[in-house]
């Protein structure tokens, strides 16, 4: 049964005789007895999106998702375009080659043999020990760089 309703503030009162329900809403109207619920939307109980897959969701007015779905994120060349790292102090923008690298510091590395090798030093003053010693396998064969610290 449907109750008489009274405002403190305003002393108001009135009786309740139809409850109707809105967008989103179920189980109206109630004359008398009844329960009122959220209905159902289209979108399966699920979590949505990972570290390759980002969610993709749809909001009505009310604030429900209406819809869910899993979409892969595409990286192309247009997205990385104009990208560039810097190496050292060396910018080497995605996709073009640089001839030098600057300033570079390597910590465990381990590179490949190449057939033809080529540095260019600038004239400068060494001190005669060396700060250190970078090591390198090269065709199998453990090479012995030395470094500065300048």
């Amino acid at each position: 049964m449907l109750k008489t309703v009274s405002s403190a503030a305003g002393g108001g009162s009135g009786t309740v005789t139809n409850i109707a329900t809105g967008t989103g809403l179920m189980g109206g109207p109630i004359t008398t007895t009844g329960t009122i619920s959220l209905a159902n939307t289209a979108v399966t109980a699920a979590t949505y999106g990972t570290a390759a897959i980002v969610s993709q969701i749809t909001v009505n007015a009310q604030g429900q998702i209406t819809s869910a779905a899993n979409v892969a994120i595409a990286v192309t060349n247009a997205n990385l375009q104009n990208s560039s790292a810097t190496i050292g102090n060396t910018v080497v923008t995605l996709g073009s080659t640089v001839t030098t690298l600057g300033n570079v510091t390597l910590a465990g590395a381990n590179l490949s043999a190449t057939t033809a090798a080529s540095a260019t030093f600038a004239t400068s003053s060494l001190p005669l020990v060396p700060a250190g010693y970078i090591s390198i396998l090269l065709n199998g064969t453990t090479v012995k760089i030395p470094y500065y610290a300048v």
